[in-house]
């Protein structure tokens, strides 16, 4: 794939796609493209923060409430579970458990334990761990794509 890129100093920033046939990549690029904008509101200390998916190491449902784990804070999340999964799941956002949803590219290692479960211990030194029930479904991700359950 070619990229061309040029600066322009008035006018919308545009991003145009052309190809021949449409295929995974050229999917995942318009998905990123689209969905670049995309924030979530994160509340912590009495503040609210505009917080990047690609900032946060996973998402937790604690007590019905959920929370935004990132590198140095964690942040209350207004937000589902199933809804942050599902709503950036083209940013990486992967359900690892009934109370937990992980960014697959803030894993630094994944370790197979007994089970069928899975130990991912992220860029921050956390070990999450994955449940029988979605580690198949991360296999398939890692090889490349998702089946249906």
């Amino acid at each position: 794939m070619k990229l061309t890129m040029k600066r322009i100093t008035e006018g919308e920033d545009e991003v145009i796609i052309r190809y021949q046939q449409m295929n995974e990549e050229i999917e995942a690029v318009a998905s990123m493209v689209q969905t670049a904008g995309r924030r979530i509101d994160g509340y912590a200390d009495g503040r609210h923060f505009l917080l990047m998916p690609e900032q946060i190491f996973y998402f937790e449902s604690v007590d019905g409430t959920t929370y935004a784990y990132l590198k140095d804070m964690v942040c209350k999340v207004n937000d589902s579970l199933e809804r942050l999964a599902i709503h950036y799941e083209d940013r990486g956002m992967f359900r690892c458990s009934k109370s937990m949803v992980l960014n697959i590219y803030k894993i630094s290692y994944l370790k197979s334990e007994p089970g069928n479960r899975i130990c991912a211990t992220m860029e921050n030194g956390e070990q999450v761990m994955i449940s029988r029930r979605y580690a198949r479904i991360l296999r398939q991700i890692l090889k490349g794509g998702r089946e249906d359950e």
